[in-house]
């Protein structure tokens, strides 16, 4: 999967997806549990980190995490997502998965828009 296609890569609501990075170290959500991926939200720009895992599991964790950060860093994000919660996002990134495929910037925006996130 080439994550880099989505450096500099423009989301709804005039956020930049800065990068995607791989780290080789587990992350650790605030709850102090193990997490496979996390975003870093700064103003409109967004970073997500991924442990290593299968191409399967990043995209998963791709389609997760834009939608969930997305839903923080919005003012007033859409109603379809004002009551998701952890498992809900997991559960919508394997839909995503299996209904778009990889995860990949001609991807998600599709995705994204399904939730009522729009350019």
């Amino acid at each position: 999967m080439n994550l880099s296609a989505f450096e500099g890569f423009e989301l709804p609501g005039k956020f930049l997806l800065q990068k995607i990075v791989v780290s080789p170290a587990e992350l650790i959500d605030p709850l102090g549990r193990p997490a496979l991926a996390k975003s870093v939200i700064q103003g409109r720009n967004i970073t997500i980190t991924l442990v290593v895992q299968s191409e399967e599991e990043q995209s998963v964790s791709i389609y997760h995490e834009m939608l969930e950060a997305l839903t923080v860093a919005f003012d007033e994000p859409p109603n379809s997502v004002m009551l998701m919660n952890e498992a809900d996002f997991e559960q919508a990134g394997w839909e995503a998965h299996r209904k778009f495929g990889f995860a990949s910037p001609d991807t998600v925006l599709p995705f994204l828009k399904g939730y009522g996130f729009y350019e």
